[in-house]
């Protein structure tokens, strides 16, 4: 006969381990790797690879076929990726590719709520701002009259400014700014020749902080500091040759400084340190292709590369000590961070269950810390959804997970003893 006490008992004991025994926190779940291959061959295409930084493995699961990448950006469960001439989107729940078009000349992205904007460059001669319908990438406005070759973009008091540095001849930098709500143009700052070569967009106390990348060989560079109130433009020079802004932590902005990387103090206006991160190699042609930085776990995930031969990634602590590595192809020039809202056991009430191979695809082998019995098992969503409850002294240490979507899921293990063991895995 139904036992409605007993149920009523098991949905109070669902929602009390969900709520109280499960915790929500932010974490970075996986670290996005697009490589663009040996510029000297035709046919190494652009690879994707997502990196667990738990379990320190990578898994592939992409290629665009073009020559070179120029930029990742994730927004919610979407990856976009800027391909010489193509335009991707990926779902990264399931690693599918879900749409793309084709769009010469395309650079850096930019979400601002439910828009897209591209920046564009060379081959282009003329509207180097798109504004795209990010769940469709339908074109929904062409900006005519940013006037170059445009960078980096920065949400900022209801506008997005746009770094204009030009194309490889132009002598000085310029900002556009553009509604927004629909991307309309709005005026374009002249940040004259101390803006040459502006790049990389921060805000930092009611201000936007320019990076303004030196030329090749210059001994120099310029970070400048825009007022959006009364719209002035202040310059510090520095005796260093600048490269990519990476970002602004605790009134720090990181950056490359003399193929290194270094801290630029926002209070003292000065290099503290230009050597933080070390010179990979400039002497014999080895650079940074990409760094980014986790702000959660103040950590540095950074690839090297010399554009025909080889790639790697390292991992660095905020203090500069290298704590890590990570696969990345030849030219991996553009990396994405994705942080997600996870829930987990509290530890009092589960402790670490061992899940290999991770990620799987056929079975995944189950172990307990302490060598106890399985008593049951249960596969959970990612959504918390339960999808299958086993007895584990007939199902053993074994989990069939074939026939699943590709994505995270969660194991819940009880055993013999009554101790609850909880893990994540990934299936492809």
């Amino acid at each position: 006969m139904f036992n409605f006490f007993s149920l009523r008992h098991f949905l109070l004991a669902f929602v009390w381990f969900f709520s109280a025994g499960l915790m929500a926190q932010q974490s970075l779940h996986q670290l996005i790797v697009v490589s663009g291959g040996a510029y000297s061959n035709p046919d190494d295409f652009v690879e994707l690879g997502s990196f667990n930084p738990q379990t320190g493995l990578t898994m592939p699961f992409g290629q665009i076929r073009t020559q070179a990448v120029q930029d990742a950006l994730v927004d919610g469960n979407r990856l976009y990726v800027t391909a010489t001439d193509s335009l991707v989107c990926y779902d990264l729940d399931t690693y599918q590719r879900i749409a793309a078009i084709a769009l010469p000349g395309v650079r850096y992205l930019h979400v601002s709520g439910d828009l897209l904007f591209v920046g564009m460059q060379y081959p282009l001669t003329e509207n180097f701002v798109r504004v795209l319908d990010k769940e469709n990438l339908a074109t929904l406005n062409v900006v005519s009259q940013v006037s170059g070759e445009t960078a980096t973009m920065l949400d900022f008091d209801g506008k997005v400014y746009v770094a204009v540095p030009g194309d490889w001849t132009s002598t000085v930098g310029k900002m556009a700014i553009l509604n927004a709500t629909d991307g309309s143009f709005i005026e374009e700052i002249d940040f004259q020749e101390s803006g040459a070569g502006i790049h990389d967009l921060f805000a930092f106390n009611n201000k936007i902080v320019a990076v303004n990348r030196s030329a090749w060989g210059s001994s120099t560079g310029v970070i400048s500091f825009f007022d959006p109130i009364n719209k002035s433009v202040t310059h510090h020079t520095l005796p260093y040759n600048l490269g990519k802004g990476i970002a602004i932590h605790n009134d720090q902005l990181y950056l490359l400084v003399n193929d290194a990387v270094g801290i630029f103090d926002l209070m003292s206006l000065t290099i503290t340190n230009p050597t933080l991160l070390p010179d990979p190699g400039s002497a014999s042609f080895i650079n940074y292709a990409d760094i980014v930085f986790d702000h959660l776990g103040e950590k540095f995930y950074a690839t090297i590369t010399d554009y025909f031969s080889m790639g790697a990634g390292f991992i660095y602590s905020k203090d500069g000590v290298q704590t890590g590595t990570f696969d990345a192809g030849i030219s991996a020039e553009a990396l994405a961070l994705e942080y997600r809202t996870t829930s987990f056991m509290n530890e009092k009430q589960a402790m670490s269950l061992t899940v290999y191979p991770n990620p799987a695809k056929g079975n995944i082998m189950l172990s307990l810390p302490d060598n106890s019995q399985f008593a049951e098992i249960s596969l959970f969503s990612s959504f918390g959804q339960l999808l299958r409850k086993e007895d584990g002294r007939t199902a053993g240490r074994s989990l069939n997970v074939e026939g699943l979507k590709p994505g995270v899921y969660h194991v819940m293990a009880l055993s013999t003893k009554g101790k609850s063991y909880s893990a994540s895995f990934l299936k492809q």
